[in-house]
This record gives structure tokens, C-alpha cells and sequence, in this order.
């Protein structure tokens, strides 16, 4: 389930950024609560920051704004697969495995391929663009009555590591003797 995650900018400043528990995309578990905040996160960058995103566009031939329904198909995957491409041609290190993978932190590289995590990078695009604009398109996400309740309650809920990288010990049953 998508979720809101504390970290101290550059500035010293508290911010929030938004992360999934479980993969999106080609092979990926894609939960409801995580594909939605993938679709509102290209909602904001592609549609919404549209001219004032440093020239990046939606994936061609999509004429329409990405609908944040949560269900996974083809129009989520080509976002995916051309944001990835976007940012391999400006020069950052991103997996083109057409797969949005949850951060393990705000900045981190794969532990395995050692590439920037492309839902980081989108966040990133998010957030500095609308500073840049002065609006809050995304600093607001969790309370947008335009996205869908199921998103916004996910996002309420905080904490700083997505399931995927937890572990949890397997428990042992203490014996009591017996014959």
C-alpha cells in the first residue's frame, strides 16, 4: 500500500515524499493503493506541471491525462517505460525494466544493480517542479479531494521502509518438554 515517508532536504527542512510497498509494472504486484500513486505521480509531473516540468513530456501519442483509477494496463505501463527512458537520455542511472520499484530511502541507489530508484527520481521531478511554480500539487496529495479516497487515506499513514524490504524473523513455537 502506498504510504508517506519523512526526510530532511538539503535545507534542513522537513519534507514528505510518497513511496510503494509493492512493485508496479511488468511483473510487479501492483496493489490498488500503489499503482494509484504511481498514476497521480505522473499525473502531477506530466499533466499538470506541463510546460514547467524542463520540457518533459507524456509519452507520445497520449493525448489524454492519465486516469488514477489504481488498475494497472497499458497506458501505465507506457508511462513507466518512457519515464525510465527520459531519465536514462538526461544522464541518470535507471533499470529500463519498465518497473517501478519502491525506494528503499530518499536518494538511495539498488542495492543489486546500483541504479536511482525511477519512483525517487519522480518524486523528485514532483516536488521540485512545483516549488518551482509555487503550488502544491504535491506537498497536498494526501488531502487532493480530486484523487481517489483510497490513495489519499493510504498516504496518511507513515513510515520510512516499504514492505518489501522488511524483515520479519520467523517465530519459534517454545516446547514444553512432551513425550
Amino acid at each position: 500500500m502506498a504510504f508517506s515517508t519523512p526526510l530532511i532536504g538539503k535545507s534542513g527542512d522537513l519534507l514528505t515524499a510518497y513511496n510503494i510497498d509493492w512493485s508496479v509494472g511488468r511483473i510487479g504486484s501492483n496493489t490498488r493503493e500503489d499503482v494509484m500513486l504511481v498514476q497521480a505521480l505522473f499525473k502531477i509531473f506530466y499533466y499538470e506541471l506541463l510546460g514547467f516540468n524542463h520540457d518533459l513530456d507524456p509519452p507520445p501519442g497520449q493525448t489524454e491525462v492519465i486516469v488514477v483509477d489504481g488498475y494497472y494496463g497499458p497506458i501505465t505501463q507506457k508511462h513507466i517505460t518512457h519515464f525510465q527512458a527520459q531519465a536514462i537520455a538526461l544522464g541518470q542511472k535507471v533499470l529500463p525494466d519498465g518497473i517501478f520499484d519502491p525506494f528503499r530511502a530518499p536518494g538511495a541507489s539498488s542495492t543489486l544493480s546500483k541504479s536511482r530508484y525511477a519512483l525517487d527520481l519522480l518524486n523528485n521531478g514532483c516536488a521540485n517542479c512545483c516549488k518551482e511554480q509555487g503550488i502544491d500539487n504535491y506537498t497536498n496529495l494526501p488531502n487532493r479531494a480530486d484523487m481517489p479516497l483510497l490513495l489519499r487515506s493510504a498516504l496518511k499513514k507513515v513510515k520510512k521502509t516499504a514492505s518489501k524490504y522488511t524483515y520479519v524473523a520467523p517465530q519459534t513455537v517454545p516446547t514444553t518438554g512432551g513425550a
